[in-house]
């Protein structure tokens, strides 16, 4: 059964020493889907503090086989300015 290594890059590099078996590509996939998924859920806070980060799987020997991109951005708000017609 093939090893997966998820590698964290969140302002900060977090290699996955260990690894984890999984059956295949796909496993591979949704495994780094979940672990996203509850990697923003538990760290929403700090999730702004660096609002873009990723999620590289690699297989033993070190081969980059997909990443998950998470990005965030405030969009600017508009102000609109209200000026009062003077009565005809």
């Amino acid at each position: 059964m093939p090893r997966f290594h998820f590698n964290v890059q969140d302002g900060a590099s977090s290699p996955d020493e260990e690894g984890t078996d999984l059956p295949d590509l796909e496993a591979a996939r949704m495994s780094a889907t979940a672990l996203a998924g509850e990697l923003l859920k538990d760290n929403a806070r700090a999730f702004w503090q660096c609002p873009e980060w990723q999620l590289t799987v690699t297989d033993d020997r070190g081969l980059a086989l997909f990443t998950v991109h998470v990005l965030a951005s405030d969009a600017p708000v508009l102000q609109v300015e209200i000026i009062p017609q003077n009565p005809a």
